[in-house]
Parts: structure tokens; sequence; C-alpha cells
């Protein structure tokens, strides 16, 4: 039995592996081609596999999509559980700028195809993400939230600072790649970021 238990965790393990191999093949032709100009043969080409086995992974080219969106939105809201919650509320949004903006520079095509086709997810996997993001959105406002409540933050609109807040970073995805050679998640973070939290912040 722990023989073949072991033999099953391996077995799943080794089609996860493949699966996020896929993945990240196919992020780079969308970010290459476009989402709508990428065929499933294409996509198969990319990865190295033929079509049939391609489809073996992931019945249609939605379903790659929705995966590189759920696989985008699982890192983001990791990311954000890995501060507690007494952490101090500036330290946590910059660890979240910081966070997104690793992901823009570690897999460009994920965050494109993120920002750009998720009005072609359709059904239940868009629902899904739309979950995934309402959560996001929710946890970033309530530090926020903490932020004003104990008296850090100024009195502000919590739902338009969440949204000024994560537009200032998401857009990053437009000039970020070409930087992030040359300039670190963490600096950029800290440029991006000073400005708003000086705004953000009581005087001390």
């Amino acid at each position: 039995m722990a023989r073949q238990a072991t033999k099953k965790r391996q077995t799943t393990e080794a089609h996860d592996e493949k699966r996020n191999d896929i993945l990240r093949h196919c992020a780079i032709l969308f970010d290459k081609v476009g989402y709508h100009k990428a065929s499933m043969q294409m996509l198969a080409d990319e990865v190295g596999l033929g079509k049939p086995t391609l489809y073996h992974y992931f019945p249609s080219k939605h379903a790659i999509l929705y995966a590189i969106h759920d696989a985008h939105m699982s890192a983001l809201l990791d990311g954000l559980a890995g501060d507690g919650a007494e952490a101090d509320p500036l330290q946590r949004l910059r660890s979240a700028c910081i966070n997104i903006l690793r992901q823009i520079a570690e897999h460009p095509g994920y965050v494109r195809a993120f920002m750009d086709h998720y009005e072609d997810l359709e059904g239940k996997m868009r629902n899904q993400i739309r979950a995934q993001r309402k959560d996001y959105f929710e946890r970033i406002r309530g530090i926020i939230l903490l932020g004003i409540e104990n008296g850090q933050f100024r009195d502000c609109d919590p739902d338009l600072t969440t949204y000024g807040f994560l537009g200032m970073c998401n857009w990053a995805y437009k000039w970020y790649p070409p930087l992030a050679k040359k300039q670190s998640p963490e600096a950029v973070a800290d440029a991006l970021c000073r400005p708003f939290f000086e705004g953000l912040s009581l005087a001390q």
C-alpha cells in the first residue's frame, strides 16, 4: 500500500509539473502573438507536444487561460497570507506591491494574459476568478482599513484607495518587464509606494 501511495504521489507530482511547464510555454506564446491568434496547434508546437497530448492536460485554450489566471491569483493570495495580521499596514502594502512586481518580472506572460484577457473567461471559470479577485481586493482593503482604524492612515475612502493602490501596482505590467533585469521588485516598489504612502500616512 505504501508503494502504491508513493507511486501515485510521484505520478501526480509529475503531472502537475508538466502542466506548469505547459502553462509557462503557453503564456510565452500568448505574450508573443496574443491570446486570440494562438491556436491549440500553435500551443502544442510551442510546448513540443502533439496536439492530442496537449488535450490530455488541457481540454481547451480557455482551460489554459483559466489555469494561468488561477496560478497568478493563487500566487498573489499566497503572498498576502505570508504577512501576519499584526504586521505594520504600510509594510504589508509594500509586500503586496513587491509580490505583484515579482510576478510581472518572473511571469510577464501570465500577467499580461491575466490583465488583457479576463473578459475572455466564461461561465464557472470566470466566476471562480472573479471570486479570487474579490477576495484579494477585500484583503488589501482590510489592510487599509486597519491603518485608518489604528490612526496610522488619514481618513480616506477605503474602496477608492484600494483601487488606486492596485491600479498603481498592476499597471506596471505595461512598463516593468524590460526594466526587471536592472531594477529589483523591491527597489521599484519603494519608488512607486513612497509618494502613495506619504499621501496616505498621517504626519507623525
